[in-house]
């Protein structure tokens, strides 16, 4: 983790990353830009030189193994070990991992994270700045919503469309990774339909990547 940026509990144990003056994590998780389009109007490179950064930006841009469309890392079922817990910090992990497997994922509650934890998974302060100046917890994971819901209608044939946030799981370590519950329509005059998402972009990447798109399952 870039040793700039850190991240403390908010008064009501939530995530908020606070930043330093110099660059911080808050720089690596950066909403997408226009970069190449802004790039494009400088004088003709050298002749080979533009290939070569595409090149190098595809590649930096590219899809981690981990990063696979309609993947789900949580679908299999958590094993606690068979000993009892040799202390409360291995409890509270073990009480953590099996709510987090429970819900594939998708909820957390405050309680159920270990006092202790320190890049884990943690519900989202939706309403809180989560990157300055003024981009909210709640515009962040509309961002990274959006990504998945595209993906999902260009694979799917589907028009479903973002309404709003409901909530978000998310972990911080190399990038920022989550699970977002999110209301939809899936059509224009359609009814308000549960759906998550999961959606991940790391410090060398300058894109999110879609990694899941659905409806609700009925037994979450």
């Amino acid at each position: 983790m870039n040793p700039s940026a850190s991240m403390v509990e908010t008064v009501d144990g939530e995530l908020e990353v606070t930043q330093h003056v110099d660059a911080s994590m808050s720089d690596c998780i950066k909403l997408p830009t226009k970069r190449k389009a802004e790039t494009s109007l400088v004088a003709d490179p050298v002749e080979g030189e533009g290939s070569r950064e595409e090149e190098q930006e595809e590649e930096k841009d590219s899809g981690e193994s981990d990063q696979v469309w309609d993947v789900d890392s949580f679908e299999s079922d958590y094993e606690s070990p068979e000993e009892p817990a040799s202390d409360t910090d291995e409890f509270e992990m073990r009480r953590y991992m099996r709510h987090l497997y429970e819900s594939r994922g998708f909820l957390l509650k405050r309680e159920m994270v270990p006092k202790k934890l320190f890049q884990g998974w943690r519900p989202l302060n939706l309403d809180a700045i989560f990157r300055k100046p003024n981009i909210t917890g709640r515009d962040y994971m509309e961002t990274m919503a959006q990504v998945a819901i595209d993906k999902f209608n260009q694979t799917k044939n589907k028009t479903v469309t973002l309404d709003h946030i409901a909530r978000a799981v998310i972990r911080m370590s190399i990038g920022v990774k989550a699970y977002i519950t999110f209301m939809a329509k899936e059509s224009p005059r359609g009814e308000l339909v549960e759906y998550q998402a999961k959606a991940e972009i790391r410090v060398w990447q300058t894109k999110i990547h879609p990694i899941l798109c659905r409806p609700t399952p009925s037994s979450s």
